[in-house]
């Protein structure tokens, strides 16, 4: 004999499937994230940012003192349903807001290393 869950059950299940469907998670600014090259960060409006990759890195290895400090470019793509833009931010700029479309990017910090993570804050543009 095979048992059916009770008929409460299932309509409490169908509600719970329904509403996680029935709308999509929002994303409140300012948001702050710390990634990996390859991760994505979720923006309001269904928008996001990616993290491509770190560049021309010349910065001083840590534990090593250096004549010059360097720099190095922090690739982004920015995407929304009707537009992709690649931007670059400057690790020497870091903590100075750039603006982006209706946004401000913030570099808070970039780790060292050969593929070094980057911590990221967007704000509401002003």
């Amino acid at each position: 004999m095979t048992r059916r869950p009770a008929p409460a059950l299932l309509a409490l299940l169908l509600a719970v499937g329904l509403s996680a469907c029935a709308s999509a998670p929002k994303v409140a600014l300012p948001v702050e994230a710390r990634l990996h090259p390859g991760q994505k960060m979720a923006l309001p409006d269904g928008a996001r940012i990616i993290y491509v990759d770190t560049v021309n890195d010349s910065r001083c290895p840590p534990d090593v003192q250096c004549v010059h400090a360097g720099d190095a470019d922090v690739r982004l793509r920015f995407q929304k349903t009707d537009a992709v833009l690649d931007v670059v931010l400057k690790a020497s700029a870091q903590g100075q807001p750039r603006a982006i479309g209706s946004w401000r990017v913030t570099l808070l910090g970039l780790a060292p290393g050969a593929r070094p993570a980057a911590t990221l804050r967007v704000d509401e543009g002003r």
